[in-house]
């Protein structure tokens, strides 16, 4: 549960630090120092919080069933319902950049697969088959998982 103060702060004060936070968070090259920084900024139970956030948006926009994520997040489905609520008839920006990454990893799965096909030959040529059952089973585990 989030706690707030009991002041609220101006609209000026809380744009500058919108801003402020804007400016620190846009300003990463790699995954490894933008992790390092939200383990300085935020909580244990904070971190949680915004990634089972992220998670319920991601799968609501592949489709996965409701009682499914709140299995596999544990949360309830009340609180997926209320993400599936704000986020479905709105044009939000994460939902925006979830659909772009999708659209992504689909276009990169496609071409794994496709140049799978075209140089992974067993029985042509000696040692393909390890490479064949090693893309298999990567297919199946992209399937498996929502």
């Amino acid at each position: 549960m989030v706690r707030n103060s009991k002041h609220p702060l101006s609209e000026e004060v809380l744009l500058k630090m919108y801003r402020l936070f804007f400016e620190i968070f846009s300003r990463f090259d790699n995954q490894e120092n933008f992790l390092n920084l939200i383990t300085d900024i935020f909580t244990p139970a904070e971190k949680i919080m915004v990634a089972k956030r992220v998670g319920i948006i991601y799968l609501l926009i592949k489709k996965v069933d409701y009682r499914d994520i709140a299995e596999v997040l544990k949360v309830s489905t009340s609180t997926i319902t209320h993400y599936a609520y704000l986020f479905n008839n709105k044009n939000s920006k994460v939902v925006e950049i979830i659909k772009n990454q999708l659209i992504k990893e689909n276009v990169l799965n496609f071409l794994d697969d496709f140049f799978a096909d075209l140089f992974i030959q067993p029985g042509i040529k000696i040692g393909h088959w390890q490479s064949y059952w090693d893309h298999k089973r990567k297919q199946e585990t992209r399937k498996i998982l929502p």
